[in-house]
């Protein structure tokens, strides 16, 4: 019996380990501390869904493109990366995005499956020419009971904000 206890307890942990992840892959395989030294301020920023992603609206509802595009924006004004003068722009495309309704969150955790949201993000010259690119991925698979809708959706927008600045700034997340 404690056998037992020891070995779901075990499973509960891993699985809380893994409940909450982002990360980077560049495209452009190059390491952030080895790339070159670039201007690192842009002057506007756009967020975008991709064909795929306008598609998933309709069962995503809880997702909102302009509470992350300002999310982003506050995470770039907060780090001084959004300047006038700039000659380059930030172009994010949201490639996936996936809400679990409050219910199943609360209901059924992390057998429910996850919340994530995808995309690539750009950097762009003046003359529209891709400079860096990246694919940027926040999930967050704990339960309901762990925050509601907004407090994941928050922690989401707030990841992929995080990851972005990294890109722009290349400073590492920590």
């Amino acid at each position: 019996m404690l056998k037992a206890l020891k070995t779901i307890l075990f499973i509960f942990v891993i699985s809380l380990l893994g409940a909450c992840a982002s990360g980077v892959t560049r495209m452009d395989g190059v390491a952030l501390d080895s790339m070159p030294k670039v201007d690192k301020t842009v002057k506007s920023i756009s967020v975008n869904l991709s064909n795929d992603a306008k598609k998933l609206l309709a069962d995503n509802m809880q997702f909102n493109q302009d509470t992350l595009r300002s999310t982003i924006e506050r995470s770039l004004n907060a780090q001084n990366l959004i300047k006038v003068e700039s000659s380059q722009s930030l172009d994010i495309e949201i490639t996936s995005f996936r809400v679990r309704s409050a219910f199943a969150a609360v209901m059924f955790g992390i057998m429910a499956g996850h919340d994530n949201v995808e995309g690539v993000v750009s950097i762009k010259g003046v003359d529209g020419k891709v400079l860096k690119q990246a694919k940027v991925s926040a999930t967050y698979a704990l339960g309901g009971v762990m925050g509601g809708n907004e407090v994941r959706m928050s922690w989401l927008y707030e990841e992929f904000a995080k990851h972005t600045v990294s890109e722009l700034s290349g400073i590492s997340v920590k």
